[in-house]
């Protein structure tokens, strides 16, 4: 039996901005579940579960594989925080160690001696069919990225995704694929992290209590930054500085919506609800001067990793971006890694960085009131 039916939810559109190929979602990602999903399973004789993945595709999975390739940093980051042993997972396919975050770096360097053997392969947007072919894993989770380059990097068309990834799940007849990921245009982050959690609980019962305490303790330090965004008289627009001659912004309904709808900050009144686009729209400073915002979160590209480079430099000594409030009054925030910020979205080491940053705000403000 073929282990993915699709349920009419098609990738129809490609989007791409510099390193990122996403696939446009016709319906809305799984609902969050507030039921235990292990008390929901239903397990077939042959140790099967059905699953429905981010896209509302069915899945038939065999429950508790142990040879599985990951392509999304997010469900990565889940399992390493809540001890990636215990999914008892024994062969394990990541992508190259060139592509992967710091803070997954145990993943090249820290699971010798743990019995687990870690093999890497393809990236977040080339599926490798060599790999698979050396592993046939039992699972492969995929990412909102997959399928959306060649293994040069290349983007590739519709037609061209269309056919890689089709023409990968039919290679893999014994394969379950399934996608476990986070929104990239229309964030909401903790729905899409509980659906993510529900699904990998089904598939590995034993880590599921693990998963949700995490993100119980996440929601948690949400509320508490709310506590005071929420409160104070003060609007934000986000920036995500591309190179160090672009900048874009994100408004509320976009990738970074979670920074609204889950932190409380209040975005720009700006009139633009067309403007909503998962790699953000692209603006000058004088622009941002006519909106003048009031708090502003930096991403830099140009050094993703510390988040702070060339462009942020230039953007700080911008004469325009210097007569802000953001700027006069010292809230603008940069020293964002983007790995936390863009391509571990969804994962929990990259939540309570996030957390951290945001907690950055926070403490500076409170510090400034009379």
């Amino acid at each position: 039996m073929k282990k993915l039916i699709l349920l009419g939810v098609m990738l129809l559109m490609f989007a791409a901005c510099g390193d990122e190929t996403v696939g446009v979602i016709q319906t809305p990602p799984v609902s969050t579940l507030d039921t235990d999903p292990v008390a929901m399973l239903e397990v077939d004789d042959d140790g099967f579960v059905t699953v429905v993945d981010f896209y509302r595709n069915e899945v038939r999975v065999r429950q508790n594989p142990t040879s599985v390739a990951i392509f999304d940093f997010g469900i990565l980051d889940m399992l390493y925080t809540i001890g990636f042993e215990n999914t008892g997972i024994e062969t394990l396919i990541v992508p190259t160690m060139d592509t992967l975050p710091p803070g997954l770096s145990w993943f090249y360097d820290g699971w010798q001696g743990t019995g687990i053997n870690v093999v890497t392969g393809g990236t977040l947007f080339y599926v490798d069919w060599d790999i698979l072919d050396l592993v046939r894993p039992e699972l492969v989770i995929l990412g909102v990225r997959s399928f959306g380059a060649t293994a040069h990097g290349d983007r590739l068309s519709q037609e061209e995704f269309e056919a890689a990834r089709d023409g990968t799940i039919g290679r893999y007849d014994e394969t379950a694929f399934m996608w476990l990921t986070i929104d990239a245009r229309n964030s909401d982050l903790i729905r899409d992290m509980r659906a993510n959690a529900f699904s990998l609980a089904q598939i590995f019962p034993a880590i599921g209590p693990a998963l949700f305490a995490q993100i119980e303790d996440i929601e948690a330090e949400m509320a508490a930054i709310r506590e005071v965004t929420t409160n104070i008289d003060m609007d934000m627009v986000f920036i995500m500085m591309l190179d160090p001659a672009t900048m874009n912004i994100f408004l509320a309904n976009s990738r970074f919506g979670f920074m609204y709808d889950e932190f409380g900050f209040t975005p720009l009144d700006m009139d633009l609800d067309m403007w909503i686009d998962q790699h953000g729209f692209q603006i000058q400073s004088e622009f941002l001067l006519e909106h003048n915002p009031d708090i502003i979160f930096l991403l830099d590209r140009t050094n993703p990793a510390t988040g702070l480079g060339a462009a942020t430099d230039n953007f700080m000594n911008d004469a325009i971006v210097q007569r802000t409030n953001a700027f006069i009054n010292g809230h603008i925030y940069s020293g964002l890694p983007m790995p936390d910020w863009y391509t571990v979205v969804g994962g929990f080491g990259a939540s309570r960085r996030k957390i951290a940053d945001i907690n950055r705000f926070i403490d500076n403000f409170l510090a400034a009131k009379p």
